[in-house]
């Protein structure tokens, strides 16, 4: 049904261009100003979510030790050797 309409459309007549009062370089720098907002908005918004992952990265906490002055590389050895 939508070809038959387009169809008849595209066999209505002739097109007749739309005049508008902006010249080439105007057309072009407003396309290139659309065109920076999309990408500056996408950058922002990823920034932002990098942000946010990094910040929660850093709530979460390791366990605490009970002997909390003890360096996590020391180790204890009982010395079974007997002093006369």
């Amino acid at each position: 049904m939508y070809g038959k309409i387009i169809f008849a459309l595209l066999l209505s007549g002739e097109r007749q261009q739309l005049m508008h009062d902006f010249s080439e370089p105007v057309i072009t720098l407003i396309i290139f100003g659309v065109m920076a907002a999309v990408i500056g908005k996408i950058l922002f918004i990823s920034y932002c979510i990098r942000r946010l992952r990094k910040k929660s990265s850093f709530d979460v906490q390791p366990h605490s030790s009970p002997d909390t002055d003890v360096p996590l590389s020391s180790v204890e050895i009982e010395n079974s050797e007997k002093v006369d």
